[in-house]
């Protein structure tokens, strides 16, 4: 083969595979939208079947994090974190990936592990997330610790003041710190805000008093 012809077969391989490749970060960049629009399943199905080597400037980490995320939203937690482990053995710094491994070891019933996750994860928060600050306080309620939850979610009301969760547990951590008067208002904000779980919120309340 002369040199003009394998420099042509040469820039023909090349072309192909920028091309796979901007075929590869399309496809990926759709099912992201169909994920944020809420249709789990379909992007999951359509991530699944994508070959993750092929992409070029959609990174793979992100690939991993959003079919873990997907896993989350479907109620498969064990699959979210083995996803989520992914995507942080490529960027440990990938702190929305430990928040939500933190969610799924919560919700598999392991909120030690989900209370490390959540702990890592504020390590590398680069930008005050209000979910991770919410789920710390949660934590802390839960660990009987209701000035670090406090600390946590009067963070997270900062940074977000129309999220209802973050009042309805800043009801429950007050009313632990016997503040009364802060935890009725903070109560009657998480109401006016449509909290769906009012009743649990009141269940905790009364328990505490």
């Amino acid at each position: 083969m002369n040199i003009k012809k394998f420099a042509a077969l040469l820039a023909a391989v090349i072309m192909a595979l920028t091309l796979t490749a901007c075929n590869s970060d399309s496809a990926a960049r759709k099912y992201k939208k169909m994920y944020t629009q809420g249709s789990y399943s379909e992007a999951l199905e359509g991530l699944l079947g994508m070959d993750a080597s092929k992409l070029k400037n959609f990174k793979e980490e992100e690939y991993f994090h959003l079919i873990g995320n997907c896993y989350m939203q479907l109620g498969d937690y064990e699959k979210a974190i083995a996803y989520q482990e992914k995507c942080t053995r490529i960027a440990p710094n990938y702190f929305k990936a430990w928040v939500n491994m933190g969610f799924s070891y919560k919700h598999m019933g392991d909120k030690d592990k989900a209370f490390e996750c959540y702990e890592t994860a504020l390590q590398y928060d680069p930008q005050n997330y209000a979910p991770l600050y919410v789920s710390l306080g949660t934590c802390y309620i839960e660990r009987g610790k209701p000035v670090s939850a406090v600390e946590y979610l009067e963070k997270a009301q900062l940074l977000d003041p129309e999220r209802a969760d973050v009042y309805a547990f800043l009801a429950i951590a007050y009313a632990m710190e016997i503040e009364p008067e802060k935890s009725d208002k903070a109560y009657q904000m998480a109401e006016a805000l449509g909290y769906p779980n009012m009743d649990k919120v009141r269940e905790q309340l009364d328990k505490i008093s």
